[in-house]
C-alpha cells in the first residue's frame, strides 16, 4: 500500500473528503508512534514501508523541539498521554480531527501495512494501558 492508499483508508475509516487533514493527521500519529519506539524498532518498521510513507514515519519536523528540550524519546505511558500528544497537535494545526478516532484509524491502518510480527513488536514496547488500544485498533 502506497501512501495515497494508506491516507485513503484513513479518510473511509474516519469519513471524512479532506486528503489534506487527513495526511496531516496521519503524520502526527506516525511520527508520535515512531518516536515512542526504540531507534532499532522504529527502524524496523520504517523498513516495511514503502519510501513515502517511510518518509512521514521518520519526520523530524514537530519533535525536534522535544529533543532539543529533553534529549530523550517520547515516554507517554497511558493513553490520555497519547491523547494529549495527538490533540496537542491537531489543535496548534487547526484540524477538524478527534485525537482518538484519528489514533485509532492510522494504528489500524498501519497494522494492515506491517507483518504481524512487526505488529508485535511494536505492541511489545508499549506499557499495558497503550498496547491494549494499539492491538484494539
Amino acid at each position: 500500500m502506497n501512501k495515497d492508499d494508506f491516507i485513503k483508508k484513513v479518510m473511509q475509516q474516519l469519513n471524512i473528503q479532506d486528503k489534506n487533514v487527513a495526511e496531516r493527521g496521519v503524520q502526527i500519529v506516525l511520527s508520535i508512534l515512531s518516536h515512542r519506539l526504540t531507534v532499532e524498532e522504529a527502524s524496523d518498521v520504517a523498513d516495511q514501508l514503502p519510501h513515502d510513507l517511510k518518509r512521514i514515519w521518520n519526520n523530524q519536523i514537530w519533535i525536534t523541539n522535544y529533543f532539543f528540550l529533553s534529549g530523550k524519546r517520547l515516554k507517554y505511558r497511558h493513553k490520555v498521554e497519547l491523547m494529549s500528544l495527538v490533540e496537542n497537535e491537531i489543535l496548534r494545526e487547526g484540524l477538524p480531527l478527534h485525537a482518538e478516532s484519528l489514533t485509532k484509524a492510522v494504528l489500524h491502518t498501519l497494522k494492515d501495512q506491517i507483518t504481524p510480527g512487526e505488529a508485535e513488536d511494536i505492541s511489545a514496547q508499549l506499557p499495558e494501558e497503550l498496547r491494549d488500544f494499539f492491538k484494539a485498533a
